[in-house]
């Protein structure tokens, strides 16, 4: 009798230990927002008050004073995101200052977890009018007295944009939409949760591992989703 009540009980801690310990590891990691209207924030993200554990490293975020969701990018470029698309691994930011051309020069993602797969543009000045067209685009924000600056995509023929009074400054690894749009979309190939989200289920860090392993699960804790104060 003793051993069947011996077999139950540790049947019982197999069963619900996992349990216990995946609740106390979702402590606060509840979903987030930095305003109603922005992006839903979760794992591989975190907001910058919650526990690391419920994010990825390098994916922290926190809230600016006009509720905005702020990615940190190395050089310290701040951006707000937009969108981030959990499925794709997505993201798409824009810069609150209106000129994220003045910021992708000294952008280096080499140093983030974070991608950019455009096809690479050429940066110009010219002297004469210029509308914007699907060959490329204006950006006002880089302008200066009797020139103004303009970005094509270089897989484009150039022949035609570097004749007479124009000068190529230089070839940035971003579409021409980035600059003359105030958009940024970058990915991120590691952590690899986009199969959890496409079957709705969680993505998280792996217990009792040092390797930053990532597993699908379900949640045993609803979600009570909390708005960021800055």
């Amino acid at each position: 009798m003793q051993a069947r009540v011996l077999e139950m009980s540790i049947l019982l801690f197999l069963v619900f230990f996992p349990l216990l310990s995946l609740g106390h590891k979702l402590e606060g990691c509840e979903d987030s927002w930095c305003n109603n209207d922005g992006p839903v924030i979760h794992f591989p993200f975190r907001l910058s008050h919650q526990p690391k554990h419920c994010g990825y490293p390098g994916f922290e975020l926190h809230c600016n004073n006009k509720k905005g969701t702020i990615l940190e990018l190395p050089s310290s470029i701040h951006l707000v995101i937009e969108k981030i698309d959990y499925v794709s691994q997505k993201i798409h930011l824009y810069d609150p200052d209106q000129c994220i051309a003045a910021k992708l020069p000294i952008l280096n993602l080499s140093q983030s977890n974070f991608r950019n797969t455009d096809d690479p543009t050429v940066l110009f000045n010219c002297s004469a009018p210029f509308t914007d067209t699907n060959d490329g685009y204006l950006v006002p924000c880089l302008g200066s007295s009797g020139y103004q600056k303009h970005a094509v995509t270089s897989t484009l023929s150039l022949d035609f944009f570097l004749s007479g009074p124009r000068t190529k400054i230089h070839q940035y690894p971003y579409s021409d939409s980035t600059f003359g749009e105030n958009m940024l979309q970058l990915n991120w190939p590691i952590p690899l949760c986009g199969n959890c989200e496409f079957k709705g289920i969680d993505c998280g860090l792996r217990d009792g591992t040092k390797l930053l392993e990532t597993h699908c699960f379900n949640r045993t804790m609803t979600h009570k989703g909390t708005t960021c104060m800055p």
